[in-house]
């Protein structure tokens, strides 16, 4: 099995600079190809699963990230062997840099919620190949027998938002639900203080996420997957027991209208 570099993983022998090994077995391998840019107060995670020499990319990114990831993909695989591209939903800090990927390879497919599908190409991605995503979900089969399950969790935060589960490693990569606002310069891809990791998280999902009924709606659908890891598109990593102890904290936050308006 190859959670293992992921289990040991401390953020002190971590070197932002490098595609950093998160699973990896003989043909189903994950990496996180995502880049800190010291001007941003919340850097951005990308990531790349290759299965039996084919590549999947999640969250690419914003415009400024795209040389940084695209050189860290690029160690691990040709780029011309991406087949889709993942995005959570319409943010430019999750989609912007996606005219470069689409440059560079065409023939990448573009998954998305079907909300987006009309407002994308206002990235300039018009000859784009999308498929999109509805309210009940879709999967995608591997070539080495697991899938790739889309799940719809709206307005968390945007109104048309999925996150996807790899069935064979169990992450989980889930878009801005989980993301941590930086404490400081420190390069942190895995959780090493759980209170600071909570005081961290408040302030962005009260204001971002939609709603507790969105929340705890969501909470109920990853609670029946086996998932080992949950991958956000900013801050930390969480593993083994902090899957389950950011279930139960994000599951009753009030957050949204429900912590907007309380009368």
């Amino acid at each position: 099995m190859g959670l293992s570099q992921l289990k040991a993983m401390q953020n002190g022998s971590l070197n932002v600079q490098d595609g950093i090994a998160l699973y990896e077995s003989d043909n189903h391998s994950i990496y996180w190809v995502g880049s800190r840019d010291e001007s941003e107060g919340i850097p951005c995670n990308s990531y790349l699963l290759i299965d039996e020499g084919e590549g999947y990319l999640f969250e690419p990114g914003g415009l400024s990230h795209f040389q940084t990831s695209f050189d860290k993909v690029s160690e691990k695989i040709s780029p011309f062997d991406l087949n889709h591209v993942f995005l959570s939903h319409q943010d430019p800090d999750v989609c912007a840099s996606l005219p470069s990927w689409l440059q560079f390879n065409p023939d990448m497919t573009v998954v998305c919620p079907d909300l987006w599908e009309r407002f994308l190409p206002h990235y300039l991605v018009y000859d784009a190949s999308f498929q999109c995503v509805g309210d009940a979900g879709m999967s995608f089969p591997l070539k080495s027998g697991g899938q790739l399950q889309c799940i719809s969790a709206p307005y968390l935060h945007s109104p048309g938002n999925i996150i996807v589960f790899d069935s064979i490693s169990g992450f989980l990569f889930s878009g801005d639900i989980g993301a941590a606002t930086s404490r400081d310069d420190v390069f942190r891809l895995v959780i090493d203080d759980w209170q600071q990791q909570i005081h961290d998280m408040t302030g962005f999902h009260q204001r971002y996420m939609g709603s507790t009924r969105a929340a705890a709606a969501c909470v109920e659908k990853v609670r029946a997957l086996p998932v080992t890891a949950i991958l956000p598109q900013h801050g930390q990593i969480f593993r083994d027991g902090e899957v389950q102890g950011f279930l139960d904290w994000f599951e009753v936050l009030p957050c949204g209208v429900d912590y907007l308006y309380t009368e």
